[in-house]
């Protein structure tokens, strides 16, 4: 990721950041949400899981994380070039 040579490049990398920042914030939202709703059935043991989906879950929380991780790495040095210019 190089850095911003003017305003706008700065401006559009804010924009970029929070959009990968949105991105990598749906999957845990959308388990959160999983959760919410299926309390009782998760609560009691009721809910059968194969290997298979557990690693796609997983997978899908790691891949989460690294977008989030980017996204706001993003935000913060367009953040201080957009200061700095």
């Amino acid at each position: 990721m190089e850095e911003p040579k003017n305003k706008e490049d700065a401006l559009a990398g804010l924009l970029n950041g929070t959009m990968f920042t949105l991105l990598g914030g749906i999957f845990p939202a959308v388990v959160a949400w999983w959760l919410a709703t299926e309390w009782q059935t998760v609560a009691a043991g009721n809910h059968a899981m194969t290997a298979t989906e557990a690693m796609q879950g997983i997978g899908l929380t790691l891949v989460s994380v690294a977008i989030l991780r980017f996204g706001f790495r993003m935000l913060l040095r367009n953040g201080a070039a957009l200061r700095r210019l």
